[in-house]
Protein backbone atom coordinates (compact mmCIF):
# COMPACT_ATOMS: atom_id res chain seq x y z
CA UNK A 1 0.00 0.00 0.00
CA UNK A 2 2.81 2.58 1.18
CA UNK A 3 4.86 1.85 -2.99
CA UNK A 4 1.00 2.75 -4.33
CA UNK A 5 0.82 5.55 -1.94
CA UNK A 6 4.47 6.66 -3.10
CA UNK A 7 3.91 6.22 -6.89
CA UNK A 8 0.91 8.28 -7.01
CA UNK A 9 2.58 11.05 -5.04
CA UNK A 10 5.41 11.31 -7.05
CA UNK A 11 3.18 11.24 -10.85
CA UNK A 12 2.34 14.84 -10.50
CA UNK A 13 5.85 15.86 -10.73
CA UNK A 14 7.27 13.02 -13.07
CA UNK A 15 5.47 14.79 -16.00
CA UNK A 16 8.13 17.59 -16.10
CA UNK A 17 11.66 17.63 -16.46
CA UNK A 18 12.63 21.43 -14.45
CA UNK A 19 10.07 23.75 -11.96
CA UNK A 20 7.81 26.17 -13.59
CA UNK A 21 8.77 28.54 -10.24
CA UNK A 22 11.19 30.82 -10.57
CA UNK A 23 11.17 31.65 -6.57
CA UNK A 24 11.10 28.37 -4.60
CA UNK A 25 10.76 28.97 -0.67
CA UNK A 26 11.73 26.07 1.81
CA UNK A 27 10.02 25.92 5.34
CA UNK A 28 10.90 23.69 7.84
CA UNK A 29 12.40 22.90 11.25
CA UNK A 30 16.20 22.59 12.02
CA UNK A 31 16.86 20.13 9.60
CA UNK A 32 15.62 22.30 6.39
CA UNK A 33 17.17 25.08 8.64
CA UNK A 34 20.80 23.06 8.31
CA UNK A 35 19.94 23.32 4.70
CA UNK A 36 22.35 20.60 3.02
CA UNK A 37 19.70 18.88 1.09
CA UNK A 38 18.77 22.68 -0.77
CA UNK A 39 22.18 23.06 -1.53
CA UNK A 40 22.64 20.11 -2.95
CA UNK A 41 19.76 21.15 -5.08
CA UNK A 42 20.82 24.39 -6.27
CA UNK A 43 24.19 23.51 -7.08
CA UNK A 44 22.48 20.67 -9.34
CA UNK A 45 20.50 23.68 -10.74
CA UNK A 46 23.53 26.08 -11.46
CA UNK A 47 25.48 23.05 -13.20
CA UNK A 48 23.12 21.82 -15.60
CA UNK A 49 21.84 25.08 -16.69
CA UNK A 50 23.83 27.64 -15.65
CA UNK A 51 21.93 30.15 -18.03
CA UNK A 52 18.60 29.75 -16.12
CA UNK A 53 17.66 31.48 -12.95
CA UNK A 54 15.88 29.63 -10.15
CA UNK A 55 15.74 31.19 -6.85
CA UNK A 56 15.92 28.41 -3.64
CA UNK A 57 15.44 30.19 0.21
CA UNK A 58 16.08 28.36 2.72
CA UNK A 59 13.38 29.92 5.89
CA UNK A 60 13.71 26.72 7.83
CA UNK A 61 13.38 27.59 11.50
CA UNK A 62 15.34 25.80 14.10
CA UNK A 63 12.22 23.67 16.84
CA UNK A 64 9.57 25.19 14.90
CA UNK A 65 6.21 22.96 14.31
CA UNK A 66 3.50 23.46 11.77
CA UNK A 67 1.65 21.94 14.42
CA UNK A 68 1.70 24.56 17.24
CA UNK A 69 2.71 22.13 19.76
CA UNK A 70 5.07 21.99 22.15
CA UNK A 71 6.73 20.11 25.34
CA UNK A 72 6.67 21.20 28.63
CA UNK A 73 9.54 22.12 29.52
CA UNK A 74 11.05 22.52 25.85
CA UNK A 75 14.84 23.60 25.50
CA UNK A 76 15.35 23.25 29.09
CA UNK A 77 12.48 25.54 29.75
CA UNK A 78 14.33 28.69 28.13
CA UNK A 79 11.38 28.88 25.29
CA UNK A 80 8.09 27.09 24.02
CA UNK A 81 9.07 25.66 20.18
CA UNK A 82 7.70 28.61 17.31
CA UNK A 83 4.95 27.71 15.67
CA UNK A 84 5.60 28.24 11.43
CA UNK A 85 1.56 30.07 11.46
CA UNK A 86 2.90 32.77 13.95
CA UNK A 87 5.37 33.94 11.16
CA UNK A 88 3.92 32.23 8.03
CA UNK A 89 2.32 35.65 6.51
CA UNK A 90 4.84 38.13 6.61
CA UNK A 91 6.96 34.85 4.95
CA UNK A 92 4.47 34.83 2.33
CA UNK A 93 4.00 38.19 1.78
CA UNK A 94 7.56 39.49 1.75
CA UNK A 95 9.34 36.27 -0.23
CA UNK A 96 6.46 36.21 -2.65
CA UNK A 97 6.94 32.50 -3.80
CA UNK A 98 5.68 30.24 -6.79
CA UNK A 99 6.38 27.72 -4.92
CA UNK A 100 6.88 26.64 -0.97
CA UNK A 101 8.19 22.75 -0.40
CA UNK A 102 7.19 22.17 3.19
CA UNK A 103 9.08 19.60 5.67
CA UNK A 104 7.91 19.57 8.87
CA UNK A 105 6.81 16.56 11.43
CA UNK A 106 9.84 15.66 13.22
CA UNK A 107 9.04 18.31 15.98
CA UNK A 108 5.67 18.30 15.43
CA UNK A 109 4.91 14.75 17.36
CA UNK A 110 6.58 16.41 20.30
CA UNK A 111 8.52 13.39 20.88
CA UNK A 112 6.06 11.26 22.45
CA UNK A 113 4.41 7.60 21.21
CA UNK A 114 1.42 8.65 18.87
CA UNK A 115 -2.09 9.92 20.06
CA UNK A 116 -5.06 11.19 17.71
CA UNK A 117 -4.56 14.37 19.26
CA UNK A 118 -1.34 15.48 18.74
CA UNK A 119 -1.97 13.39 15.18
CA UNK A 120 -4.99 16.08 14.44
CA UNK A 121 -3.05 19.23 15.46
CA UNK A 122 -0.24 18.05 12.80
CA UNK A 123 -2.81 17.73 10.15
CA UNK A 124 -4.69 20.66 10.77
CA UNK A 125 -1.66 22.83 10.80
CA UNK A 126 -0.69 21.15 7.88
CA UNK A 127 -4.09 21.94 5.75
CA UNK A 128 -3.95 25.58 7.09
CA UNK A 129 -0.62 26.00 5.44
CA UNK A 130 -1.97 24.42 2.10
CA UNK A 131 -4.76 27.08 2.38
CA UNK A 132 -2.50 30.30 3.12
CA UNK A 133 -0.20 29.41 0.25
CA UNK A 134 -3.01 29.04 -2.18
CA UNK A 135 -4.06 32.07 -0.99
CA UNK A 136 -0.61 33.72 -1.77
CA UNK A 137 -1.15 32.08 -5.63
CA UNK A 138 1.64 30.09 -4.82
CA UNK A 139 1.78 25.95 -5.46
CA UNK A 140 3.27 23.60 -2.36
CA UNK A 141 5.22 20.26 -2.40
CA UNK A 142 5.33 18.35 0.81
CA UNK A 143 7.93 15.74 2.03
CA UNK A 144 7.35 13.19 4.38
CA UNK A 145 9.46 13.97 7.83
CA UNK A 146 12.82 12.28 8.12
CA UNK A 147 13.52 9.81 9.70
CA UNK A 148 13.72 9.45 13.64
CA UNK A 149 16.75 7.06 14.83
CA UNK A 150 17.13 6.03 18.47
CA UNK A 151 20.01 3.82 18.17
CA UNK A 152 22.34 6.45 18.54
CA UNK A 153 21.05 7.82 21.54
CA UNK A 154 19.33 4.42 22.98
CA UNK A 155 20.76 5.33 26.31
CA UNK A 156 18.65 8.07 26.24
CA UNK A 157 15.47 6.93 24.97
CA UNK A 158 11.87 6.07 26.96
CA UNK A 159 9.49 3.61 26.65
CA UNK A 160 5.85 3.61 25.96
CA UNK A 161 3.23 4.53 28.94
CA UNK A 162 4.85 7.34 30.19
CA UNK A 163 3.07 10.45 31.22
CA UNK A 164 6.06 12.75 29.95
CA UNK A 165 9.10 13.15 28.00
CA UNK A 166 11.68 14.75 28.60
CA UNK A 167 13.54 12.68 26.14
CA UNK A 168 12.18 10.82 23.15
CA UNK A 169 9.74 8.06 23.13
CA UNK A 170 12.07 5.13 21.86
CA UNK A 171 9.76 4.70 19.12
CA UNK A 172 9.28 7.81 17.75
CA UNK A 173 9.85 6.84 14.47
CA UNK A 174 6.32 5.25 14.42
CA UNK A 175 5.11 8.39 14.96
CA UNK A 176 6.87 9.58 11.93
CA UNK A 177 5.30 6.82 10.11
CA UNK A 178 2.01 7.43 10.98
CA UNK A 179 2.47 11.35 10.00
CA UNK A 180 4.39 9.96 6.64
CA UNK A 181 1.59 7.72 5.51
CA UNK A 182 -0.97 10.28 6.28
CA UNK A 183 0.79 12.66 3.76
CA UNK A 184 1.22 10.22 1.31
CA UNK A 185 -2.43 9.25 1.64
CA UNK A 186 -3.66 13.03 0.55
CA UNK A 187 -1.63 12.72 -2.44
CA UNK A 188 -4.50 9.85 -3.29
CA UNK A 189 -7.30 11.33 -2.20
CA UNK A 190 -7.11 15.00 -2.76
CA UNK A 191 -4.25 15.36 -5.12
CA UNK A 192 -1.90 16.59 -3.43
CA UNK A 193 1.82 16.96 -4.33
CA UNK A 194 3.77 15.01 -1.73
CA UNK A 195 7.32 13.62 -2.07
CA UNK A 196 8.26 10.43 -0.19
CA UNK A 197 11.54 11.01 1.95
CA UNK A 198 10.84 9.02 5.49
CA UNK A 199 10.55 5.83 3.27
CA UNK A 200 13.79 5.91 1.41
CA UNK A 201 15.64 6.98 4.19
CA UNK A 202 14.15 4.09 6.51
CA UNK A 203 14.92 1.41 3.85
CA UNK A 204 18.92 2.98 2.96
CA UNK A 205 18.63 2.81 6.91
CA UNK A 206 18.12 -0.97 6.96
CA UNK A 207 19.84 -1.98 3.82
CA UNK A 208 23.44 -0.51 5.20
CA UNK A 209 22.65 -2.15 8.71
CA UNK A 210 23.09 -5.46 7.27
CA UNK A 211 26.55 -4.91 6.73
CA UNK A 212 27.10 -2.31 9.16
CA UNK A 213 24.59 -2.77 12.22
CA UNK A 214 25.88 0.69 13.85
CA UNK A 215 25.00 2.48 10.29
CA UNK A 216 23.01 5.78 11.24
CA UNK A 217 22.27 8.90 9.68
CA UNK A 218 22.28 11.10 12.52
CA UNK A 219 24.74 10.67 15.56
CA UNK A 220 22.26 12.59 17.74
CA UNK A 221 18.59 10.29 15.94
CA UNK A 222 17.26 13.57 14.72
CA UNK A 223 19.65 15.38 12.42
CA UNK A 224 20.50 13.78 9.29
CA UNK A 225 24.69 14.11 7.97
CA UNK A 226 25.80 15.10 4.59
CA UNK A 227 24.54 11.33 3.10
CA UNK A 228 21.21 11.96 4.92
CA UNK A 229 20.38 14.76 3.26
CA UNK A 230 21.18 13.54 -0.14
CA UNK A 231 18.31 10.76 0.63
CA UNK A 232 15.88 13.77 0.99
CA UNK A 233 16.87 15.63 -2.02
CA UNK A 234 16.55 12.80 -4.33
CA UNK A 235 13.07 12.83 -5.22
CA UNK A 236 13.42 16.21 -6.35
CA UNK A 237 16.79 16.05 -8.15
CA UNK A 238 15.63 12.94 -10.15
CA UNK A 239 12.47 14.73 -10.83
CA UNK A 240 14.51 17.45 -12.46
CA UNK A 241 16.86 14.96 -14.42
CA UNK A 242 20.15 16.62 -12.24
CA UNK A 243 22.70 14.31 -11.80
CA UNK A 244 25.32 14.24 -8.57
CA UNK A 245 27.98 12.42 -7.33
CA UNK A 246 27.74 10.10 -4.49
CA UNK A 247 28.88 12.87 -1.74
CA UNK A 248 25.92 15.10 -3.22
CA UNK A 249 28.02 17.66 -5.03
CA UNK A 250 27.29 18.16 -8.73
CA UNK A 251 27.79 15.93 -11.20
CA UNK A 252 29.77 18.40 -12.80
CA UNK A 253 34.28 18.52 -13.09
CA UNK A 254 33.49 21.71 -10.69
CA UNK A 255 30.94 19.99 -8.76
CA UNK A 256 32.23 20.66 -5.12
CA UNK A 257 33.55 23.92 -6.39
CA UNK A 258 29.78 24.91 -7.13
CA UNK A 259 28.87 23.69 -4.25
CA UNK A 260 30.75 24.69 -1.74
CA UNK A 261 29.68 28.32 -3.39
CA UNK A 262 25.60 27.78 -2.89
CA UNK A 263 26.17 26.59 0.71
CA UNK A 264 27.46 29.96 1.29
CA UNK A 265 25.19 31.89 -0.67
CA UNK A 266 22.51 29.75 0.76
CA UNK A 267 23.53 30.63 4.54
CA UNK A 268 24.34 34.13 3.98
CA UNK A 269 19.98 34.72 2.48
CA UNK A 270 18.33 32.18 5.05
CA UNK A 271 19.98 34.71 7.79
CA UNK A 272 19.23 37.66 6.33
CA UNK A 273 15.66 36.72 5.13
CA UNK A 274 14.81 34.81 8.54
CA UNK A 275 15.95 38.55 10.18
CA UNK A 276 13.87 39.98 7.89
CA UNK A 277 10.75 38.55 8.09
CA UNK A 278 10.96 37.76 12.07
CA UNK A 279 10.42 34.72 14.22
CA UNK A 280 9.88 34.26 17.95
CA UNK A 281 12.67 31.86 18.49
CA UNK A 282 16.08 32.63 20.75
CA UNK A 283 19.34 31.81 19.57
CA UNK A 284 19.07 32.37 15.79
CA UNK A 285 21.97 34.00 14.43
CA UNK A 286 21.26 37.19 13.07
CA UNK A 287 21.78 37.90 9.51
CA UNK A 288 23.25 41.22 7.23
CA UNK A 289 20.26 43.61 6.14
CA UNK A 290 18.55 41.83 3.10
CA UNK A 291 20.06 44.03 0.36
CA UNK A 292 23.12 43.57 1.52
CA UNK A 293 22.90 40.10 1.92
CA UNK A 294 21.59 39.42 -1.81
CA UNK A 295 25.11 41.58 -3.22
CA UNK A 296 27.13 39.12 -1.77
CA UNK A 297 24.82 36.19 -2.74
CA UNK A 298 24.84 37.06 -6.07
CA UNK A 299 28.48 37.58 -6.36
CA UNK A 300 28.33 33.83 -5.06
CA UNK A 301 25.97 32.62 -7.47
CA UNK A 302 27.92 34.17 -10.38
CA UNK A 303 31.43 32.30 -9.59
CA UNK A 304 29.45 29.21 -9.64
CA UNK A 305 27.47 29.76 -12.80
CA UNK A 306 30.96 30.77 -14.09
CA UNK A 307 32.34 27.47 -12.85
CA UNK A 308 29.53 25.40 -14.05
CA UNK A 309 30.08 27.31 -17.79
CA UNK A 310 33.44 24.98 -17.67
CA UNK A 311 34.47 21.71 -19.24
CA UNK A 312 37.40 21.57 -17.27
CA UNK A 313 38.15 21.47 -13.38
CA UNK A 314 38.77 24.85 -11.66
CA UNK A 315 40.19 24.10 -8.13
CA UNK A 316 39.06 25.41 -5.13
CA UNK A 317 41.22 27.73 -2.55
CA UNK A 318 43.99 30.55 -2.54
CA UNK A 319 45.96 30.36 -6.29
CA UNK A 320 49.40 32.01 -7.22
CA UNK A 321 52.08 32.12 -10.29
CA UNK A 322 54.83 29.35 -9.97
CA UNK A 323 57.27 30.00 -12.71
CA UNK A 324 54.54 31.39 -15.36
CA UNK A 325 51.50 28.83 -14.30
CA UNK A 326 48.54 28.88 -11.80
CA UNK A 327 49.38 26.79 -8.89
CA UNK A 328 46.60 26.08 -6.50
CA UNK A 329 46.30 25.35 -3.10
CA UNK A 330 43.42 23.43 -1.39
CA UNK A 331 43.00 21.58 1.68
CA UNK A 332 41.88 17.92 1.43
CA UNK A 333 42.02 15.48 4.29
CA UNK A 334 42.92 18.52 6.69
CA UNK A 335 46.23 18.51 4.91
CA UNK A 336 47.06 21.63 2.12
CA UNK A 337 46.97 19.93 -1.24
CA UNK A 338 49.22 22.08 -3.99
CA UNK A 339 48.07 21.32 -7.56
CA UNK A 340 50.19 23.66 -10.57
CA UNK A 341 48.05 23.67 -13.61
CA UNK A 342 49.05 23.36 -17.10
CA UNK A 343 48.13 26.08 -19.15
CA UNK A 344 46.29 23.46 -21.29
CA UNK A 345 46.05 19.84 -19.94
CA UNK A 346 47.47 17.01 -22.28
CA UNK A 347 44.88 14.52 -23.43
CA UNK A 348 44.33 12.19 -20.61
CA UNK A 349 45.46 14.34 -17.84
CA UNK A 350 48.82 13.25 -17.27
CA UNK A 351 50.37 14.29 -13.50
CA UNK A 352 53.59 14.53 -11.62
CA UNK A 353 52.90 13.83 -7.74
CA UNK A 354 55.78 14.35 -5.67
CA UNK A 355 56.39 12.75 -2.62
CA UNK A 356 58.69 15.48 -0.90
CA UNK A 357 60.12 19.30 -1.43
CA UNK A 358 57.75 20.03 -3.85
CA UNK A 359 59.81 23.35 -6.27
CA UNK A 360 63.40 22.05 -5.34
CA UNK A 361 65.01 21.86 -8.60
CA UNK A 362 61.79 22.78 -10.68
CA UNK A 363 63.38 22.55 -14.54
CA UNK A 364 61.61 18.80 -15.36
CA UNK A 365 57.89 20.35 -13.82
CA UNK A 366 58.27 23.38 -15.28
CA UNK A 367 59.09 21.50 -18.77
CA UNK A 368 56.32 18.68 -18.00
CA UNK A 369 53.70 21.58 -17.64
CA UNK A 370 54.74 23.09 -20.77
CA UNK A 371 53.66 19.50 -22.43
CA UNK A 372 50.41 19.91 -20.57
CA UNK A 373 50.79 17.67 -17.00
CA UNK A 374 50.04 18.95 -13.46
CA UNK A 375 52.65 18.89 -11.27
CA UNK A 376 51.02 17.75 -7.97
CA UNK A 377 52.31 17.97 -4.22
CA UNK A 378 50.49 16.79 -0.74
CA UNK A 379 52.23 18.58 2.27
CA UNK A 380 52.49 15.27 5.41
CA UNK A 381 55.77 16.31 5.82
CA UNK A 382 57.16 14.36 9.18
CA UNK A 383 55.68 11.68 8.14
CA UNK A 384 58.19 9.55 6.22
CA UNK A 385 55.60 7.55 4.53
CA UNK A 386 53.86 6.02 7.26
CA UNK A 387 50.37 4.68 7.17
CA UNK A 388 48.88 7.39 8.61
CA UNK A 389 50.15 9.40 5.16
CA UNK A 390 49.58 7.06 3.05
CA UNK A 391 45.77 7.60 4.33
CA UNK A 392 45.78 10.51 3.11
CA UNK A 393 47.89 10.14 0.18
CA UNK A 394 44.86 7.81 -0.80
CA UNK A 395 41.95 10.84 -0.02
CA UNK A 396 44.23 12.89 -2.43
CA UNK A 397 44.42 10.40 -5.41
CA UNK A 398 40.53 9.66 -5.06
CA UNK A 399 39.93 13.48 -5.58
CA UNK A 400 42.16 14.10 -8.66
CA UNK A 401 41.20 10.74 -10.26
CA UNK A 402 37.26 11.07 -9.60
CA UNK A 403 36.16 14.72 -9.45
CA UNK A 404 38.88 16.24 -11.45
CA UNK A 405 39.59 13.31 -14.27
CA UNK A 406 43.11 12.91 -13.73
CA UNK A 407 44.49 10.00 -15.46
CA UNK A 408 44.86 6.82 -13.05
CA UNK A 409 49.05 6.10 -13.18
CA UNK A 410 50.87 9.70 -12.27
CA UNK A 411 54.41 9.42 -12.29
CA UNK A 412 56.14 9.60 -9.03
CA UNK A 413 58.54 11.68 -7.67
CA UNK A 414 61.17 10.75 -4.57
CA UNK A 415 63.32 12.92 -3.98
CA UNK A 416 65.57 12.71 -0.51
CA UNK A 417 63.28 10.98 1.97
CA UNK A 418 60.07 11.28 -0.52
CA UNK A 419 61.01 7.60 -1.71
CA UNK A 420 59.89 6.56 1.27
CA UNK A 421 56.19 8.38 0.59
CA UNK A 422 56.80 7.30 -3.14
CA UNK A 423 57.64 3.64 -2.69
CA UNK A 424 55.28 3.09 -0.02
CA UNK A 425 52.04 4.16 -2.00
CA UNK A 426 53.47 2.11 -5.10
CA UNK A 427 53.81 -0.71 -2.71
CA UNK A 428 50.30 -0.13 -1.59
CA UNK A 429 48.88 0.34 -5.09
CA UNK A 430 51.32 -1.01 -7.56
CA UNK A 431 48.23 -0.75 -10.34
CA UNK A 432 47.99 2.89 -9.55
CA UNK A 433 51.29 3.47 -10.79
CA UNK A 434 53.11 4.57 -14.44
CA UNK A 435 56.70 5.12 -13.19
CA UNK A 436 59.12 6.25 -10.39
CA UNK A 437 61.80 8.81 -11.02
CA UNK A 438 64.16 8.56 -7.60
CA UNK A 439 66.60 11.63 -6.63
CA UNK A 440 68.78 10.09 -4.09
CA UNK A 441 66.07 8.77 -2.77
CA UNK A 442 65.49 6.77 0.88
CA UNK A 443 64.20 3.51 0.49
CA UNK A 444 65.37 1.60 3.79
CA UNK A 445 64.60 3.67 6.87
CA UNK A 446 67.23 1.52 8.83
CA UNK A 447 69.64 3.68 6.72
CA UNK A 448 68.57 7.03 7.23
CA UNK A 449 67.07 8.02 9.55
CA UNK A 450 68.07 5.03 11.38
CA UNK A 451 72.19 5.59 10.29
CA UNK A 452 72.54 1.81 10.89
CA UNK A 453 74.88 1.63 7.99
CA UNK A 454 77.33 4.06 6.84
CA UNK A 455 75.29 7.24 6.61
CA UNK A 456 75.36 9.78 9.11
CA UNK A 457 71.71 8.84 10.44
CA UNK A 458 69.18 11.40 11.85
CA UNK A 459 68.07 10.57 15.88
CA UNK A 460 65.09 12.79 15.24
CA UNK A 461 64.03 11.50 12.44
CA UNK A 462 64.25 8.23 13.82
CA UNK A 463 62.38 8.50 16.89
CA UNK A 464 60.04 9.86 14.64
CA UNK A 465 60.04 6.34 12.69
CA UNK A 466 58.99 4.65 16.02
CA UNK A 467 56.35 6.55 16.95
CA UNK A 468 55.05 6.95 13.34
CA UNK A 469 54.87 2.84 13.05
CA UNK A 470 54.30 2.15 16.47
CA UNK A 471 57.58 0.09 16.77
CA UNK A 472 57.80 -1.06 20.81
CA UNK A 473 61.53 -0.53 20.63
CA UNK A 474 64.42 -0.22 18.11
CA UNK A 475 64.59 -3.84 17.33
CA UNK A 476 61.25 -4.21 16.56
CA UNK A 477 62.17 -1.38 13.83
CA UNK A 478 65.17 -2.42 12.34
CA UNK A 479 63.34 -6.61 12.06
CA UNK A 480 60.42 -4.75 9.95
CA UNK A 481 60.29 -6.05 6.52
CA UNK A 482 57.88 -3.24 4.76
CA UNK A 483 60.50 -0.77 4.13
CA UNK A 484 60.56 -0.65 0.13
CA UNK A 485 64.10 -2.75 -0.25
CA UNK A 486 62.21 -5.44 0.83
CA UNK A 487 58.67 -4.93 -1.07
CA UNK A 488 59.66 -5.05 -4.53
CA UNK A 489 58.30 -8.36 -5.59
CA UNK A 490 55.13 -6.39 -5.20
CA UNK A 491 55.61 -3.64 -7.92
CA UNK A 492 57.81 -6.08 -10.55
CA UNK A 493 54.82 -8.33 -12.07
CA UNK A 494 53.59 -4.83 -12.88
CA UNK A 495 56.72 -3.96 -14.36
CA UNK A 496 56.64 -0.15 -13.21
CA UNK A 497 59.65 1.50 -14.67
CA UNK A 498 62.20 2.86 -12.31
CA UNK A 499 64.58 5.98 -12.57
CA UNK A 500 66.96 6.69 -10.02
CA UNK A 501 69.86 9.39 -9.92
CA UNK A 502 72.24 9.48 -7.23
CA UNK A 503 75.91 10.65 -6.09
CA UNK A 504 78.11 7.96 -5.39
CA UNK A 505 79.81 9.98 -2.43
CA UNK A 506 76.41 10.75 -0.57
CA UNK A 507 76.56 9.97 3.04
CA UNK A 508 73.51 10.93 4.06
CA UNK A 509 71.62 8.22 2.27
CA UNK A 510 74.59 6.40 0.95
CA UNK A 511 73.29 4.70 -2.83
CA UNK A 512 74.93 1.34 -1.98
CA UNK A 513 71.86 0.92 1.03
CA UNK A 514 69.30 2.37 -1.04
CA UNK A 515 69.86 2.76 -4.86
CA UNK A 516 71.73 -0.66 -5.21
CA UNK A 517 69.36 -2.46 -3.25
CA UNK A 518 66.37 -1.65 -4.92
CA UNK A 519 68.43 -2.04 -8.69
CA UNK A 520 69.61 -5.31 -7.85
CA UNK A 521 66.59 -6.75 -6.57
CA UNK A 522 64.33 -5.24 -8.48
CA UNK A 523 66.46 -6.49 -11.69
CA UNK A 524 66.24 -9.99 -10.50
CA UNK A 525 62.50 -9.91 -10.17
CA UNK A 526 62.87 -8.84 -14.10
CA UNK A 527 61.81 -5.09 -13.06
CA UNK A 528 62.64 -2.37 -15.72
CA UNK A 529 65.23 0.27 -13.79
CA UNK A 530 67.46 2.91 -14.96
CA UNK A 531 70.47 4.22 -13.10
CA UNK A 532 72.46 7.75 -13.55
CA UNK A 533 75.51 7.90 -11.16
CA UNK A 534 77.10 11.75 -10.11
CA UNK A 535 80.18 10.27 -9.84
CA UNK A 536 82.01 11.89 -6.50
CA UNK A 537 78.75 13.74 -5.63
CA UNK A 538 77.06 13.72 -2.02
CA UNK A 539 73.45 13.81 -1.18
CA UNK A 540 73.56 17.12 -2.66
CA UNK A 541 72.99 18.87 -5.18
CA UNK A 542 69.71 16.90 -6.42
CA UNK A 543 68.61 16.60 -9.82
CA UNK A 544 70.75 17.08 -13.26
CA UNK A 545 72.29 19.88 -14.79
CA UNK A 546 70.14 18.98 -18.08
CA UNK A 547 67.10 17.73 -17.30
CA UNK A 548 66.14 16.30 -20.42
CA UNK A 549 66.80 11.95 -19.59
CA UNK A 550 64.38 12.79 -16.36
CA UNK A 551 61.51 14.35 -18.50
CA UNK A 552 62.28 11.87 -21.40
CA UNK A 553 61.85 8.88 -18.69
CA UNK A 554 58.51 10.80 -17.22
CA UNK A 555 57.18 11.14 -20.99
CA UNK A 556 57.85 7.80 -21.92
CA UNK A 557 56.41 6.36 -19.67
CA UNK A 558 53.25 8.31 -19.03
CA UNK A 559 51.35 8.34 -22.51
CA UNK A 560 48.20 7.54 -22.67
Amino acid sequence: MRLLLLFLAFVTLSQAELPKAKRIVFLGDSITYGGTYIADIEAALIAKHPDLTFELLNLGLSSETVSGLSEEGHAGGKFPRPDLHERLDRVLSQTKPDLIIACYGMNDGIYFPLSDDRLASYQNGIIKLREKVSAAGAQIIHLTPPVFDPLPIQSRTLPAGLDAYPTPFEGYNSVLDAYSDWLLSKAKSDAWTVLDIHGPMNAAITEARKTNPSFTFSKDGIHPDSAGHLVMARPLLSTWNLPVSPDGSPDHPNGPAILALIKEKQALLRDAWLTQTGHKRPGVKPGLPLAEAQTKSAELDSKARQLANLSTATFPGKTSDWHGFTKHEFEIDSKLATVVAPKQPAPGTPWVWHGEFFGHKPNPDIALLGKGYHIVYLKVPDMLGSPQAMKHWDTLYSELTTRYAFAKKPALVGLSRGGLYCYQWAIAHPDRVACIYGDAPVCDFKSWPGGKGKGKGDPKNWALVLKLWNFPDEAAALAWPGNPVDQLAQLAPHKIPLLHVYGDADDVVPWDENTKLIHDRYTALGGPIQLICKPGVGHHPHGLDDSQPIIDFILANTKS
